[in-house]
């Protein structure tokens, strides 16, 4: 009678062929995995904005948030916020390059920003390097528990080549306010109860923001005309991140879950904003 497989020594195994692993070994294996898994998807995400970000946001202006938010597509996973571009560190001197600003203009605009401690700037012989500072965002793995929404970040820098920096800034500020699940622009983005969702339109972004209308209104059509956002129409209308922005390796929501949670907000005046 053959023997299966469960019946077979540790030796006929490895005669067979097959492996054998310790628990160490396959605990290793796992971290690995792990490790390569984060090396893989780490630069195609959106870096995890950290909460106190909130509070300095208010203090920026829509070229400084747009400057913020281009630099964050060149961030590589676990390099300490260091920028890359084309395999290489990122001087003021490229940054002004790839905006389409003089040195000076760039230089003034970064070293406001840190000033806040949104980016440090290191000298390394004579070239002085930009990375992203570490007390706001995180590029790679963390032990905190959180939920965001990760942005495809070659995505993200294919949206920002066809925007002005104050449009890209506009997204910036944004992006703090789409719910980490359904993707939808609302005042409570960590919100679990999808039917306790407050949800904005574009007079409540203006408000919040501290933006004039007429900019609200010129600079969504041009973030729906870049495929940053939607604008999904029901018994309100919401304004969602475009699917394609969106991480690949992140659960999008489907159209129809958008729809019944904007359908079951609207339900209540309770959860459209004043």
């Amino acid at each position: 009678m053959e023997k299966s497989y469960y019946d077979l020594t540790v030796r006929e195994i490895v005669e067979m062929g097959g492996e054998v692993k310790t628990p160490q070994r396959v605990n290793s294996d796992k971290a690995f995995k792990k490790k390569m898994s984060q090396k893989q998807l780490g630069n195609e995400r959106f870096i995890r904005v950290k909460e106190r970000f909130g509070e300095v946001k208010k203090h920026l202006t829509l070229e400084q948030s747009g400057l913020l938010m281009f630099l964050v597509g060149f961030v590589k996973i676990n390099e300490e916020g260091k920028l890359f571009n084309n395999g290489e560190r990122m001087t003021v001197s490229d940054i002004a390059k790839l905006v389409g600003k003089s040195e000076r203009q760039t230089r003034a605009v970064l070293s406001e920003l840190e000033a806040m401690s949104l980016i440090y700037r290191d000298k390394v012989g004579r070239q002085v390097f930009v990375s992203l500072g570490e007390t706001f965002f995180n590029c790679g793995y963390s032990e905190e528990s959180f939920k965001f929404v990760k942005v495809y970040k070659t995505r993200l820098k294919e949206i920002t080549k066809k925007l002005a920096l104050n449009e890209i800034g506009f997204l910036m500020l944004l992006l703090t306010h789409f719910h980490w699940e359904t993707h939808l622009l609302v005042d409570n983005p960590n919100e679990r109860d999808f039917s306790k969702l407050i949800v904005w339109q574009r007079k409540h972004i203006a408000e919040e923001l501290g933006l004039s209308m007429d900019f609200v209104k010129r600079t969504i059509p041009k973030l729906r005309n870049v495929q940053a956002i939607v604008e999904v129409k029901s018994a309100k209308t919401g304004i969602v991140l475009d699917p394609s922005l969106v991480c690949r390796q992140e659960q999008k929501p489907s159209f129809d879950k958008v729809v019944r949670t904007i359908n079951e907000a609207g339900l209540t005046k309770e959860n459209f904003k004043k």
